[in-house]
C-alpha cells in the first residue's frame, strides 16, 4: 500500500511541476519532423516517384545535392539574436564531403531505396549532426536518372567546460576540451581531466573516421591515471552497410590499474591488474539478401592479464599470478534490415532510429598456443524488438560471454533484459524493464554489483555485490513541448526501481535482499550540441533504510537517454 500511495503522489508532482513553468518559456514547434527547404525545388504541382518505384524501374543515381544548415536557423524570428548569430558564425560547418563520406550509395549507381534510408540513419547517428533527411531531388524518365538531395543540420561541436555529477552518494567532477567535427572532417579531438570514484585520470583521445575517404577508421588514445596508465588504437574496416561484403581491422590496448571490489557501497579489497590486448580481424558477407545480411568474422586474439597485490591494499583471495589465452576464432551475425523512425522514446524532440527485428551474434574461440592458457572461449548475443500493437512495442535481449576451462564454466556471465513501451499519446509514455545478470567463477577484476550506477536509483554506489542480480524499473515519462532558450528540451519521469543480488558477497555478508525506491525527476535534453546527453536532476526516496544514509536523495548525472 506504501508504495501504491507514493507511486499516486510521484506522478501527480510530475504533471504539476512540467505545467506550471510552460507558459513561461518557448515552445517546441508540434510539426515535430525535420522539413528542410528542397535543395532542389520542385515545379508547382510536380510529383516524384517514391525510391521504391524508382528502383522498381531500374533507375540510376544521378547528382547528389548536399545542403549543410547551421545550428541556429537565422529565418526563424525566436533564433535570430545575436548569441545564436555568434553561435552559427563560430561554428565551421560540416564539408560537403564529409557528407558524401557517410553515404551508401553513388552517382552512376543503381538505385536502391533501402540505400537512401540507411544513410539517413547513419548520418543521424553522427554525434556532429542533429537530423539528416535524404530524398529525391529530380527525376528524368528519358534518361531513368533520379538526383538525390542530402541535408543535415548541424549542432554545436566544441564542447569545453566543467562537469560534476552526483549519484548513490559519489560524486564526480570533470574538465574537457572535445571537438566533435574538427574543421568540419567529422574528427573527435579530446584532451579531458575526470575525478571520479575510482581514480583521477587525463586522457587524450582522436578518432579519424573514413581516413582519406575510405571507410577505414582509425581510433587513438592515451589516458594518464592515478593508478596507472592505458594505450589504445584500433584500426578498422567496419560493415559499413548491412550490404558491406568485407571488413577489417586490428587492435593493441595495454592498460594498467587498480581494480577494486565493493560491497555495501565501500571499497572491499583491491588489486592492480595488467592488462595486454592485441587482435587481427577479417569479415566476409554475401550483403543485403532477402531484407538480412549475414556476416563471418575470424580472427587471431592475444589476451594477457597479470594480477598484483596492491601496496597498502588487502588483495582479493587466490588470485592468480597471471593469464594467458592466445587463440584464433571464428564468429557471426545475422541481422534483419528492420529499424523504425521515431520521437520522444529514449529522447525528447529528436528523430530516433530504434531497432525492431531480431539479431544474433556468436563468435567461439580455442586458446593452447603459444603457451597460452588452455580454454575454450565463447561469446553469444541476441536481439528482438517487435511493435505489437500502434501504441505498443517490446524489445528482449540477451548474451553469454566466457570460457570454459577443464571441463567447467569461467569468468561466465549470462545477461538478460526485456524492454516494454506503452505509447499513451505523443508526450507519453509508460516504460517498464527487467534486468538479470548470473555470474560463474568471475575472475578477481570484475563484478556483479547493484546501485545506483546499475539503476537501482536510490541506493549509494556499488551498494550489493553477488552471483546474479534482477532489477526491476517501471517508468512514467513526460515529453513536453517547453522549449527553454530553444535550447533544452524538458520532459519529467516519475520511477519505481527494485533490485537485489544472490549468492556469496567479497565480505561474506549475506545478501540484502530487495531493495526499492520510488522518485521524480526532471530531463533536459540537449538539441544543439553534439554531446547527445541528457541531464537526469532525480529526487528519490528508498523503502529499505542504509545506514548512514538519508531516505531522500537528489541526484544530479548525465545519461544517453531518458
Amino acid at each position: 500500500m506504501k508504495a501504491r500511495m507514493l507511486w499516486s503522489l510521484v506522478v501527480a508532482a510530475t504533471a504539476v511541476g512540467v505545467a506550471l513553468p510552460s507558459w513561461a518559456a518557448d515552445v517546441r514547434d508540434r510539426d515535430e519532423a525535420w522539413n528542410p527547404p528542397r535543395v532542389s525545388p520542385l515545379a508547382e504541382g510536380e510529383v516524384l516517384p517514391t525510391p521504391e518505384e524508382l528502383e522498381a524501374r531500374g533507375a540510376r543515381v544521378g547528382e547528389v545535392l548536399v545542403a549543410v544548415y547551421d545550428i541556429f536557423d537565422l529565418d526563424d524570428p525566436r533564433e535570430n539574436n545575436w548569441l545564436f548569430r555568434a553561435a552559427n558564425a563560430l561554428h565551421i560547418r560540416t564539408r560537403t564531403r564529409t557528407v558524401l563520406d557517410q553515404l551508401t550509395f553513388a552517382q552512376g549507381q543503381p538505385f536502391r531505396a533501402q540505400r537512401l534510408e540507411e544513410s539517413e540513419r547513419i548520418l543521424r547517428n553522427r554525434r556532429y549532426v542533429f537530423d539528416a533527411v535524404v530524398r529525391i531531388a529530380r527525376y528524368d524518365p528519358a534518361a531513368n536518372v533520379a538526383d538525390v538531395e542530402v541535408s543535415v543540420r548541424d549542432v554545436w561541436t566544441l564542447n569545453p567546460g566543467i562537469s560534476y555529477s552526483s549519484s548513490g552518494g559519489e560524486s564526480s567532477t570533470g574538465f574537457e576540451i572535445e571537438e566533435l567535427n574538427l574543421l568540419g572532417l567529422g574528427q573527435k579531438l579530446q584532451v579531458s581531466w575526470d575525478d571520479d570514484v575510482d581514480r583521477q585520470s587525463t586522457e587524450f583521445e582522436w578518432i579519424i573516421p573514413n581516413m582519406l575517404h575510405s571507410r577505414w577508421q582509425l581510433a587513438m588514445s592515451y589516458a594518464d591515471l592515478s593508478d596507472g596508465d592505458t594505450t589504445a588504437v584500433d584500426l578498422t574496416h567496419p560493415f559499413y552497410s548491412l550490404d558491406s561484403r568485407h571488413a577489417a581491422g586490428g587492435t593493441f590496448y595495454d592498460d594498467t590499474r587498480v581494480q577494486t571490489r565493493y560491497d555495501r557501497g565501500g571499497p572491499f579489497d583491491a588489486l592492480r591488474v595488467d592488462s595486454k590486448l592485441y587482435e587481427l580481424r577479417y569479415g566476409w558477407s554475401r550483403g543485403l539478401q532477402k531484407g538480412r545480411a549475414l556476416r563471418w568474422i575470424a580472427g587471431l586474439t592475444h589476451n594477457e592479464q597479470s594480477f598484483l597485490p596492491e601496496a597498502g591494499e588487502t588483495p582479493p583471495p587466490g588470485i592468480p599470478e597471471t593469464q594467458k589465452f592466445v587463440y584464433p576464432w571464428i564468429g557471426f551475425e545475422w541481422i534483419e534490415d528492420a529499424f523504425e523512425k521515431s520521437r520522444n522514446r529514449d529522447q525528447i524532440g529528436r528523430t530516433e532510429d530504434h531497432y525492431l527485428g531480431t539479431t544474433f551474434r556468436g563468435s567461439l574461440g580455442y586458446s593452447g598456443l603459444d603457451g597460452g592458457d588452455e580454454a575454450l572461449l565463447f561469446s553469444a548475443a541476441m536481439t528482438a524488438a517487435r511493435r505489437y500493437r500502434p501504441q505498443l512495442e517490446w524489445a528482449l535481449s540477451a548474451a553469454a560471454n566466457g570460457r570454459m576451462e577443464s571441463g567447467r564454466l569461467v569468468d561466465t556471465v549470462l545477461r538478460a533484459e526485456a524492454r516494454h513501451y506503452w505509447h499513451i499519446d505523443r508526450g507519453q509514455v509508460f516504460f517498464a524493464s527487467a534486468i538479470g545478470a548470473v555470474a560463474e567463477e568471475l575472475d578477481p577484476d570484475r563484478q556483479i554489483l547493484l546501485g545506483s550506477e546499475e539503476g537501482l536509483r536510490g541506493y549509494p554506489l556499488r551498494y550489493q555485490a553477488g552471483t546474479a542480480s534482477a532489477l526491476l524499473t517501471l517508468e512514467h515519462r513526460v515529453y513536453t513541448d517547453w522549449y527553454p532558450f530553444r535550447l533544452f528540451n524538458v520532459g519529467a519521469a516519475a520511477f519505481v526501481d527494485s533490485g537485489r543480488t544472490w549468492g556469496p558477497t567479497p565480505s561474506g555478508e549475506p545478501p540484502l535482499g530487495w531493495l526499492s525506491n520510488v522518485g521524480v525527476g526532471l530531463r533536459l535534453g540537449n538539441s544543439r550540441s553534439g554531446l547527445h546527453s541528457m541531464v537526469h536532476i532525480d529526487f528519490t526516496y528508498t523503502l529499505d533504510e542504509v545506514p548512514g544514509e538519508d531516505r531522500f536523495q537528489l541526484t544530479v548525472e548525465t545519461k544517453q537517454s531518458f
